[in-house]
């Protein structure tokens, strides 16, 4: 009796310790990581390195800045409605506490952007930006200086990094335009989405310039520039449509040295445009436009008038560049070889 009591204590302890071992056996393959939670691991541990992220910005005069971007920013006050389109295409748009300096110029975002926290419409004060506690600040190199929002050592001084973009004294080129981009992706640590974005418009810009080769004339096309009731030529260096015109198989007039230049109907007349296209910052009635120069007796005599060829272009994506930047190149591609690119 005393041996079977003890044989069958001895099997009792035995099973525990078999289901003892067979637990821990679990354990030890539950705790070991899958692919996809060894993926995201290595996903998390590259977004936490990313910061501290030095970077080379360009002032207002063209001169290397650097900034270093410290921790992903969650306060962000844009100057410009451009930036503020790039952000809101590719979903950043709550990082966004402030917002200025606005173009209102037909931009198919125009009721997002009334929908973000906008400061003015035009240049906003220190003070404004201030209140905001921005941990960076986006904007044209121009708004960087000291009569307009204050010079980029001005806003380091109080620990606030600033990704400037946009410059015309560098040039204003469709390469600068992908640059400003990529940098908005390393800035925000969303290069996925940037680069994405860069490689398939280049793809299509080649698409277009490829088949505008085949064109057999080149027009002459202006761009005329209105602000107010002043009407301006743009020099190259100032704006992105240039390429676009030349890319399409068109000739971009230069009209002058002078990259600004305050253009008359006797300027016009003078070098006699086959086509003209016309872009107004803070305008936003492209018929109205339109007539206006159509309806002036003193441009009858024009080739681009007396033709009708006079089109209205949105102002943000044709001077500084936003992420319809193909889809002008294709308008503007079909407006002067339509012959080329009708139905594209």
């Amino acid at each position: 009796m005393f041996l079977k009591k003890y044989f069958s204590m001895f099997m009792i302890v035995m099973l525990c310790l078999l289901m003892l071992s067979a637990c821990s056996q679990r354990t030890v393959e539950y705790k070991e990581p899958s692919q996809s939670l060894t993926e995201a691991t290595q996903s998390n541990s590259i977004g936490k390195s990313h910061y501290p992220l030095t970077l080379t910005v360009y002032d207002d005069a063209g001169k290397e800045v650097q900034q270093t971007i410290e921790k992903e920013p969650k306060r962000i006050v844009v100057i410009g409605q451009g930036f503020a389109e790039w952000m809101l295409a590719f979903g950043e748009e709550k990082r966004i506490v402030g917002l200025a300096y606005l173009d209102k110029s037909f931009s198919e975002y125009e009721e997002q952007i009334k929908k973000l926290p906008i400061i003015t419409d035009m240049w906003p004060s220190k003070e404004a930006i201030l209140e905001l506690q921005p941990d960076l600040i986006i904007s044209m190199s121009s708004a960087f200086q000291k009569e307009r929002i204050g010079d980029i050592s001005f806003w380091n001084k109080r620990g606030i990094p600033v990704l400037t973009g946009i410059n015309y004294t560098t040039g204003r080129t469709i390469d600068s335009f992908f640059e400003d981009i990529t940098n908005l992706g390393n800035v925000l640590n969303i290069q996925d989405k940037t680069e994405a974005f860069v490689d398939k418009q280049k793809e299509q810009i080649n698409d277009i310039q490829t088949k505008a080769v085949l064109a057999k004339d080149k027009p002459k096309v202006l761009l005329l520039g209105t602000s107010g009731e002043t009407t301006y030529y743009y020099g190259p260096t100032l704006c992105l449509i240039d390429e676009m015109i030349e890319g399409a198989g068109g000739e971009y007039i230069q009209v002058s040295k002078e990259t600004y230049v305050e253009m008359s109907e006797e300027s016009i007349l003078s070098v006699n445009p086959d086509k003209i296209i016309i872009t107004g910052f803070q305008k936003s009635d492209s018929e109205a436009l339109i007539k206006q120069y159509l309806n002036n007796p003193k441009l009858k005599n024009a080739t681009a008038i007396k033709n009708g060829n006079v089109k209205v272009v949105e102002y943000t994506t044709a001077v500084r560049g936003s992420l319809g930047l193909t889809d002008l190149y294709k308008d503007v591609a079909q407006y002067i070889h339509p012959e080329l690119f009708k139905g594209e």
